[in-house]
Parts: C-alpha cells; sequence; structure tokens
C-alpha cells in the first residue's frame, strides 16, 4: 500500500509541474516515483473500483485529465475494450476516457453490457439525462455516488433532496461541484462561486485541468456573472473555453460557450453557439436557451424571445423545467413591445440584481433615492418580475 504522505508529496510536486506547463516532466516524475502496480493511485478516478493493470488505458486518462491528445485516448480506449479481456478497474477507466471524450453512446452500449449503476447512471448524467440517472443512483448513501445523485437531482429541481444528501458530507471535488450547482441552482451565488473555487483547488493535485471531467470553471463564471464580477466571470470562462476547445468535446465547448456569453455581460452570438453545440432535451441545452431568452427579451427582441420560449417549453423534461418555462412565457404574455431597458436602468438593474439596497444605490450613481425607486418599478415591468427576488433570477445585459 502507497504511504498517503508520499502520495501527498507525490501530488504537490506535480502540482507545480502542471502549473507551468510541464506535462511530460510531471508524468515521468509520476511515472518514477510510484510503483509498478499502483500507477492508480495518482489518478483522479472517482467511482473506479480500483485498481487497473491496463497501461494504455492509464496513459488515456492521463490523456484527460490534461485535456490533450482526444483522438489517441479514445483510439487506447477503443482497442483495449474492443480486443482485451479488462480487469473491473481498467474496464472502468476505458469508458470514462469515451465519456469524457464525448463518445456518450459508444460508452452506454460498453456500459449496457456490464449494468453497474454507478457507470450508468454517470454516462446517463453525461447524456443530458438526469432523470434516468437519479433512477439508477436512488438509493445512494455513500461515496461519489451520493455527490452525483445530488447532481441528478438539483438538474430536475428536487433541491431538498439535493441538499438532504450533500448535508454534512466530507468535502471532496465532486461534492464541492455538486454542492455549487444547487447553490447555483437555488440563487444563492457567493456560496455556489466558493465551492466552485474550493473544487478547482481540489483537483489541481491531480493534475485534472481538462473541464470535460468537471466543469467547475464554467459554473464558478455562472456564479461570478451572477454577483457582477463580470471580470472574474471572463478570465474563467475563457480559460475553460480555450481548455474545451483543446480538448475538442462538444458538451465542454458549450458550456463555457454559455458562461463566456454571460461573462461578456450577454453575448446572443456566443449563446446561439452554445446552443448549436450542446444540441437539444440535455438541462445544459434548457439553460442556455432560458438565458438566451432572457437576454432577447431585456433587450426589446420580443419575437425571437418568444420562438426560444417556445422551444424550451416543448424540451423542458421536468415539473422545475416546465415550470421555469411557463413563468418565461407569462412574462412574454405580458410584455407591452417596450420591455429593452435604457442604460440607468440596466445600471440600477445590475446593482439591485448584486444586493445593493435603493440608498446604496442612489449613492453610488449620485442619484435621488425617489429616482431609484422609479427606475427600479421601470425595471420590474419591463422585465415581467415581482420585486428583487424575482430579479436575481432574472438575466440582466449589461450592454
Amino acid at each position: 500500500m502507497t504511504n498517503p504522505g508520499l502520495l501527498d508529496e507525490i501530488r504537490r510536486r506535480r502540482q507545480e509541474l502542471v502549473r507551468d506547463g510541464r506535462w511530460n516532466e510531471a508524468d515521468q516524475f509520476v511515472a518514477d516515483a510510484v510503483p509498478a502496480l499502483e500507477p492508480t493511485a495518482l489518478a483522479y478516478l472517482p467511482g473506479s473500483p480500483g485498481g487497473g493493470s491496463d497501461p494504455a488505458v492509464f496513459r488515456a486518462v492521463q490523456a484527460v485529465h490534461r485535456g490533450t491528445g482526444r483522438a489517441e485516448a479514445v483510439a487506447a480506449a477503443r482497442c483495449a475494450l474492443e480486443t482485451r479481456a479488462l480487469d473491473p478497474g481498467a474496464f472502468w477507466q476505458a469508458v470514462m476516457v469515451l465519456v469524457h471524450a464525448g463518445e456518450v453512446a459508444e460508452a452506454h452500449r460498453h456500459w449496457f453490457a456490464t449494468g453497474d449503476d454507478l457507470l450508468g447512471g454517470r454516462i446517463m448524467l453525461s447524456r443530458g439525462d438526469p432523470r434516468a440517472a437519479a433512477r439508477l443512483w436512488g438509493g445512494a448513501r455513500e461515496g461519489v455516488a451520493v455527490a452525483w445523485l445530488a447532481l441528478a437531482l438539483t438538474e430536475i429541481g428536487e433541491f431538498d433532496r439535493a441538499g438532504a444528501l450533500l448535508a454534512d458530507r466530507p468535502d471532496g471535488a465532486e461534492v464541492c461541484f455538486a454542492r455549487g450547482r444547487l447553490f447555483l441552482a437555488q440563487g444563492r451565488s457567493a456560496a455556489a462561486l466558493d465551492e466552485f473555487l474550493d473544487c478547482g483547488r481540489r483537483l489541481a493535485p491531480w493534475g485534472v485541468v481538462n473541464p470535460a471531467v468537471v466543469p467547475w470553471r464554467s459554473s464558478a463564471a455562472l456564479a461570478a456573472a451572477d454577483l457582477g464580477d463580470l471580470v472574474l466571470a471572463r478570465v474563467l470562462a475563457e480559460k475553460d473555453l480555450v481548455a474545451a476547445r483543446r480538448w475538442g468535446a462538444a458538451r465542454g465547448i458549450g458550456l463555457a460557450l454559455h458562461a463566456a456569453a454571460l461573462a461578456r455581460g450577454g453575448d446572443d452570438v456566443l449563446l446561439e453557439e452554445a446552443l448549436t453545440v450542446l444540441g437539444e432535451g440535455s438541462a445544459d441545452a434548457l439553460r442556455a436557451r432560458h438565458d438566451l431568452a432572457q437576454l432577447l427579451l431585456a433587450r426589446g427582441e420580443v419575437d425571437r424571445a418568444r420562438r426560444h420560449s417556445r422551444r424550451l417549453r416543448e424540451a423542458a423534461f421536468s415539473p422545475q423545467w416546465i415550470g421555469v418555462a411557463e413563468a418565461l412565457a407569462a412574462r412574454l404574455l405580458r410584455n407591452d413591445g417596450e420591455s429593452a431597458l435604457s442604460g440607468q436602468e440596466r445600471r440600477i438593474a445590475l446593482l439591485a440584481r448584486a444586493g445593493r439596497s435603493n440608498r446604496e444605490i442612489a449613492g453610488e450613481l449620485g442619484l435621488t433615492l425617489r429616482t431609484v425607486e422609479f427606475h427600479l418599478t421601470a425595471v420590474y415591468r419591463k422585465m415581467g418580475v415581482a420585486g428583487r427576488p424575482g430579479l436575481r433570477r432574472a438575466f440582466v445585459p449589461t450592454a
């Protein structure tokens, strides 16, 4: 059994090399430092049954973590799955290489022959079907399955169940990410941002920089944009977009495009591109379409907003998403055709959305309290929201 203290030291040294972009040195350092029988001790393999004796598959896992050589990694996984009798650990690694590479249908085919619920649920979640994932993980009470189940429940709007599962759980990268997604869905953006950044810190010693493994930067960018910190949001989103495009899997690119669009204050071109990449029907696509419809409505492009609202209603797959789609449709029905916010209204709305009081907004913008109240009333009417709680859930463009 490898000494835990030694592993921590090896992870720390590898993290330093990875941070400097010295991936080949990092890989060689690990190969020299870790006993030959335990190479997976330094691989990020949540949920794996352990072991894994196929060197080619393990090298493919390392490629996934650093986000380079996707074609070669997929070829190695396919070769191993089709031509070799793999032990459970190597089988898990090979299938997850396919999942992270975006070859989810192929991964599903291999999983179907085994029926492992943990692996199957992970595949379903990657396919954009959190309901199926939640059914497979329904009885999960320990390990990474709890974090993944909470993530699936958040996607379908079962926030109370997700929160109960995550309460008092030891922090790990997957738990931090699931908790962050729950907080983000609940409108607790500051808490969500802390969780996502903690997730990133926990992944760093493992050398995981590929957003296809855990898209924590894109999620953190959404939280930062919600808080009005567009500088941080843009840094996080752009970094993920570069990494996602380098790796080449569609889902990571789509998520990063969505985050980058909001980090830029609302870019409908990037949101349209995100939808093209993400396709139809997944929770990721529903979020992007909802934000695009809200952006268009806030800009006064009511006809385009209505088209996306209709498609959102058609694709909604859970009571939570049906409710979101109906709320957006109701806002559009109430719209009087004059929904575009003026520059002053936009500035006030963004400050109010970030948590400033009316008096603080008046002081910051040099306005009277009465003027702020007048403009906020107009903002609520144009955006079809009920006060500050509704404003926090609505999209406010910066320009």
